[in-house]
This record gives C-alpha cells, sequence and structure tokens, in this order.
C-alpha cells in the first residue's frame, strides 16, 4: 500500500488525470451544439479568413486582441475548418489546465487540501454557474483565466518573467486582463515597503508582459496593419463600444457574479467573502507575526488579483455572464482558502470534539450543493437553434467551398452554418451601420453616429471584388435588433444589390426573418418590380401639402392600394395606403416640415382576419444641387407595441432653404406583405424661415 509520502510525488498527475477526465465528461454533452454564443461565430469566420492568408484587423475585423482568432485559425489548421466540436474541447482543455493550475497554487499557499478544493470549484462552476449560452462556449475569457493562474503560479515559482509574459498572452486575449498585471505589482509594491526593492523583479515583470506585445505589434507593423490593430482594439472601444454604458452600470454589474453564487452556492459564496474578509485584515493589521507576515504577500496577491479581475470584469457593464469568467479563478483559490482554513482550524482545537464533524457536514453540503448545481444546469434546456441555420444550408446547398457570401446583419453565425467564407473583413455590419451590439438597439435610436468612417465605401469595394455568390439581408425580422437596418439605410449597398442579384425564395426566407439575394448569371436579365401606377390627377391634387402661402400638391405620387384625403376627428389625413410614394417640388425658402403618420386602428385590430404587420414611413430630402438625405425613418409595429398606434408627429429641417425635392415614402413592414398596410400622413405643414 502506498503510504502518504509515497503518494505526495505522484499527487499532482493523479489530479491532472482526474480534472481532465472529470471536466470532458461533465462538458462532453455540449460539444456537437451548434453555436453557443455570437463570439464562437465571429471567432469562425475570422479564423476562416486568416487560413487564407489574411490578416487580422486588416482583412477581417473584431474588437478584441488577437490571441483567440488565431488560436482558433491553428485548431481549424489541425482539426479541420469549422470544427465546432474542436472548438468546445479546447474550451475544456482551458479549463482543465486552469483547475489544475489552481491545484498547485492551493498547494503552495496551504496544502494539497486548499489545492483540490480550488481545483473542484472551478471544474464544476465553469460549467453549472454562468448562463449556458456563455459557459459552454470557446469564450475569450477562458485564455484569460488560464494565462491569469499560470501567470499567479510562475510568479510565486520566482519567475516574475514568465509570469509578465503570461499575463501578456493574456491581455492578447481580451483588453481588460490587462488590470491583472496590477496583481504581481502590488506584492512587489508591497514588498518595497517592508524591505529594500530589488528592483530587477518588476523589471524582469514589465519586461516579461512587454515581450509578447510587442512581438504583436511588430507582427501586425510588418503586414500593413499596424493602424487597423489600433483602431479596433483601442480606439473604436472608447470611442464607440465603451460610452454607451454609463459608470453606474459598471459597477452595478460587479455584483452580478455574487449574486449567481448567491443563488446556487450560498456555502461558497460564504467561504469566499469569509477568506477575503480573514485576508484583509491580515494584509492591513499593523503588526503581524512574522509567520503572518510571510504568508500576508500571498494573501495580499489574491486580494489584488480578485479585485482587478473583477474590475476588468465589470469594464464592460453589461453584465454577460461570460466577462466573468475572469474573475472566477480568483473566486474558486478564495473560497477554497476559506474551507480548507475551516478545516485546519478545527483540527487544531481538537479539544473541542464537535468542531471536526461540524466541518466534515459542512464539507457535505458544499459538495451536495456542487453536486446539486451540476444535475440542475444540465438538466436546463438546450439553447433554440438558430433560425439562420435554414437559410445557411440553402447556400450551402447552392454554393462550391471555394464561394464567399456576405451577410448584411449581425448574424456571423450563417458563415459557419454554411460553411462559406465571408467576402469581406467584416463578419458582421454593426461597424457598418453603427449598431452597438445590446445597448443602441431601439427603434428610434439614430445609430449614424457610430459608423465607422469609410466602412462602407471599403464594404462596396470588397463586394465589387469578390461578387459573392449569395448576400443575406437579415433586415427583415428582429434578428438580433437588425429590423432597424433594411437596405433603404444604406442606399449604395441597396444599388448595389438591385443591379447584380435578384431575391431568391422569398415566401420561404421572408417569414423567417431572411431576404436571400442571389449574384445573377452574366446573361441574365435584371428583374424589375413593375411599378405603382400614377395616381389620377384628381386625386394628386387632394394630396397637397399646407403651407403659408397656398397648397403645395405633389409632383408624382403614386399608391397601387389606393390613396386620398379626407378629415378624421379634426386631423387632415393623407391616406397612403402602402406601399407609397408622394414627391413634392419644394420653393426655396421653405425651412421645416412638420406633421404626422400612423396606421389606422383596423390595420391592426384583433377583428382583423389579416392584421398588418407593420409599415415603414420615410422622408427623404433631395436639395437642389445635393445629395439625398434621409430625414425620418421610422418603423410602426402596432400590433406589437402599443406605443406604435396613436399618430406618431414630426418636424423635421429641410436643410439648405435653397428648396428641392421631399418625397414621403411608406414601405410594407419587415416580411414585404402590404396586407392592412392602411397607412397614412396627417396635418402635413411646411414652414418658412423666420
Amino acid at each position: 500500500m502506498m503510504t502518504p509520502t509515497r503518494i505526495q510525488p505522484w499527487l499532482p498527475w493523479m489530479v491532472a488525470v482526474v480534472l481532465a477526465a472529470g471536466v470532458f465528461a461533465l462538458r462532453w454533452p455540449t460539444f456537437d451544439f451548434k453555436v453557443w454564443n455570437v463570439d464562437e461565430a465571429i471567432h469562425a469566420a475570422v479564423a476562416r479568413t486568416l487560413l487564407d492568408g489574411g490578416v487580422l484587423y486588416r482583412d477581417a475585423v473584431d474588437q478584441r486582441t488577437p490571441l483567440t482568432y488565431y488560436a482558433v485559425a491553428g485548431l481549424f489548421r489541425i482539426a479541420g475548418e469549422n470544427n465546432v466540436r474542436a472548438m468546445h474541447a479546447l474550451a475544456a482543455a482551458l479549463i482543465a489546465a486552469t483547475a489544475f493550475g489552481l491545484f498547485l497554487l492551493g498547494r503552495a499557499w496551504r496544502g494539497p487540501g486548499a489545492g483540490l478544493w480550488a481545483a473542484l470549484l472551478f471544474a464544476v462552476l465553469s460549467s453549472a454557474l454562468f448562463f449556458p449560452g456563455d459557459a459552454y462556449a470557446l469564450d475569450t475569457e477562458w485564455f484569460v483565466a488560464a494565462f491569469t493562474t499560470w501567470a499567479a503560479w510562475c510568479f510565486w515559482r520566482g519567475s516574475p518573467a514568465a509570469a509578465g509574459g503570461l499575463l501578456g498572452l493574456a491581455f492578447l486575449s481580451k483588453q481588460p486582463a490587462l488590470l491583472d498585471l496590477g496583481a504581481p505589482l502590488a506584492v512587489l509594491g508591497y514588498g518595497a515597503l517592508r524591505e529594500r526593492m530589488r528592483w530587477s523583479r518588476p523589471a524582469a515583470l514589465l519586461a516579461g508582459f512587454a515581450a509578447p506585445v510587442l512581438l504583436t505589434v511588430l507582427y501586425f507593423a510588418a503586414r500593413g496593419a499596424l493602424v487597423d490593430l489600433y483602431f479596433y482594439t483601442w480606439r473604436y472601444n472608447l470611442q464607440y463600444y465603451g460610452p454607451e454604458i454609463g459608470t453606474s452600470d459598471r459597477v452595478l454589474s460587479a455584483l452580478k457574479p455574487f449574486a449567481l453564487l448567491g443563488a446556487h452556492y450560498p456555502l461558497v459564496l460564504a467561504a469566499l467573502l469569509g477568506a477575503a474578509g480573514f485576508a484583509l485584515f491580515r494584509v492591513l493589521q499593523r503588526r503581524p507575526e512574522p509567520a503572518e507576515q510571510a504568508d500576508n504577500p500571498r494573501l495580499l496577491y489574491l486580494l489584488a488579483w480578485a479585485a482587478t479581475s473583477l474590475a476588468g470584469a465589470a469594464s464592460g457593464g453589461r453584465g454577460y455572464d461570460h466577462y466573468f469568467i475572469q474573475f472566477l479563478p480568483a473566486v474558486c483559490l478564495a473560497a477554497a482558502l476559506g474551507l480548507d482554513g475551516i478545516g485546519q482550524w478545527a483540527r487544531a482545537h481538537r479539544a473541542k470534539r464537535w468542531l471536526l464533524p461540524a466541518a466534515l457536514v459542512l464539507f457535505a453540503l458544499v459538495l451536495a450543493q456542487l453536486g446539486r448545481g451540476v444535475i440542475s444546469f444540465r438538466a436546463q434546456a438546450s439553447q433554440p437553434v438558430d433560425p439562420s441555420i435554414r437559410v445557411a444550408e440553402f447556400i450551402k446547398n447552392r454554393t462550391s467551398a471555394d464561394e464567399h457570401i456576405f451577410v448584411w446583419g449581425y448574424h456571423p453565425d450563417i458563415y459557419l452554418f454554411a460553411d462559406r467564407k465571408p467576402a469581406s473583413r467584416f463578419v458582421y455590419a454593426s461597424f457598418l451601420s453603427g449598431l452597438i451590439p445590446w445597448t443602441n438597439t431601439a427603434p428610434d435610436r439614430d445609430t449614424a453616429y457610430a459608423i465607422v468612417p469609410g466602412a462602407r465605401e471599403t464594404l462596396l469595394r470588397e463586394l465589387a471584388a469578390v461578387q459573392p455568390a449569395f448576400i443575406v439581408d437579415c433586415s427583415a425580422g428582429p434578428n438580433r435588433s437588425w429590423q432597424k437596418y433594411p437596405l433603404e439605410t444604406f442606399p449604395a449597398l441597396r444599388d448595389f444589390i438591385a443591379v447584380r442579384y435578384r431575391v431568391v425564395e422569398a415566401g420561404q426566407f421572408v417569414p423567417q426573418g431572411f431576404r436571400l439575394y442571389q449574384l445573377r448569371r452574366p446573361d441574365e436579365p435584371r428583374e424589375t418590380a413593375p411599378a405603382a401606377p400614377d395616381l389620377p390627377p384628381a386625386v394628386r391634387a387632394t394630396l397637397a401639402i399646407g403651407t403659408i402661402s397656398q397648397p403645395l400638391p405633389p409632383v408624382q405620387a403614386s399608391a397601387a392600394n389606393g390613396a386620398g384625403f379626407s378629415m378624421v376627428d379634426g386631423r387632415a389625413e393623407y391616406f397612403a395606403h402602402a406601399p407609397s410614394r408622394l414627391v413634392y417640388q419644394v420653393p426655396a425658402g421653405v425651412t421645416k416640415l412638420r406633421g404626422g403618420f400612423g396606421l389606422r386602428p383596423g390595420a391592426y385590430a384583433a377583428t382583423n382576419p389579416a392584421p398588418t404587420d407593420g409599415a415603414e414611413f420615410i422622408i427623404r430630402w433631395r436639395p437642389a444641387g445635393g445629395s439625398e438625405q434621409t430625414l425620418l425613418r421610422r418603423l410602426l409595429r402596432p400590433r406589437e407595441a402599443a406605443a406604435d398606434r396613436p399618430v406618431q408627429s414630426f418636424r423635421v429641417d429641410l436643410p439648405g432653404g435653397a428648396g428641392g425635392e421631399l418625397l414621403l415614402l411608406i414601405e410594407p413592414g419587415p416580411a414585404g406583405n402590404p396586407a392592412s398596410d392602411w397607412t397614412f400622413w396627417t396635418d402635413l405643414l411646411l414652414e418658412t424661415a423666420p
């Protein structure tokens, strides 16, 4: 029989094997799911471009630092492109490696018991604490957690240069990991207060951190992408992405992991808070005992690591569960020290015979909570299948592996599901529309301020060069808030598609929220939709807009399903069933247009057997000698949104003052279905400058 002394040398290897087997067994059922979150799809789409010789930020765009994209590209090189099973296996491997690093740290600081608790807690909580779409995905934060954990191990093994290098790799995985450099610096600063500073240690730490960062900078500089690297990883986040979230939201989001622990593992939370309080007391006491003074740097590192990783996780302010993976290693190590401390204290006070049984009961309850958590999280319903998988399968069956496609939307999943290459560097189109995912999504929020300068022109050049076989328009439905961005909001792209592409399978895919365009053959004539007939002169005359002097009739007017003027409840109503188009030649001196728009109540009434699915109201201005501008665009969906049912008032400026053409357009809803689109303008009045 092996004695404890003889087991000690083999213990790390035994723990490593058990951890790897346990983590892979726990996560194995999740490996085959197509995509757990949109970040996985982004990584896969970017990796395809990198494997074709592209350079990140120059040929494929995202806003994080580059390491994880190249890691996924390397994985695809070995395991095959778009291999989601391999991606999920890599996540499991990173978790097992992090748990093993925590075991070594806990054992070095307190003994095998602390190490085993830390490893067990991380192995379980990594799969049974967060939302499944975040827990099971290959998130960038798994890389950060692994690098920062092993950086702590190297630092305590007396290798600050290696620790700095690993922290540099963590920063190259995601920008907030930069804050984790504060943990070893805090310990070095603490040591400088008590004894003479050895400058070689901080110098080695910073040099180690700088080495991978500088090599990365040189790589992108050599490939002409240094400016792109700076813009997308730094400036874009500070100028566009970050300001969408206020300081209070960031602070409040820091409570998220504690709320999750309290809801699922209250004993682990208690151990964490107890250990943190004990460590804080020990570090701040003025006259520690010699043994305590020797132990305080470890406790300070743990406190600083917890604080910096929590600050990094909360810096995004959006409270997504996967952000807090970065914080999880420090949580598990602190809770492990708390649980092991209880056991050591009970053993040290053997005179009180009830302490050890009480501690054992506590440990059993913690294990029971962990087991219950695993069972309950595994019992949760799987993620719904993404609706884009159908349109992606259609594309896959009608294209070859070397053909490209483009997705107008925030839906990089389609590239992965279709197994086709992106036709542009923009693997998702938020840089082209100004959408900041999950924040500025309100239907009436204009996001033009966040469009990356020059991005739209770049897209059109790339599409013209590649001529993608299919273009998918995601604005036909509420696909991650993309209904805000129909092609009308990007006229140049709309015209590009109209010239070269034709709509296919609209009856199948539009109800699913996607409009699919296929590249026409060179000999295939361009399809032209039949124009709506002009309204009779007598009807057109009734649609005159009021002015201070005299009414202004439209110079063009069409409404395939009818139009006319009437007084309704004291309002001047210009009924124009969608789709409709009214064009007015506005004289110089007119500066504003005011009025309202809406849908008649019968259009969305519960008794209507074919109610409207909504309609979009658009006001455009073509100033004399200038380019067309969109002054107002608003989609009303009165069946779904009560706020869309009353008359919507507006007042818009007509820039220039030199006159021009005013276009009042009403388009059918997202599915292009004009049924019951009983739409109107009301109380239209042109105003002149005072």
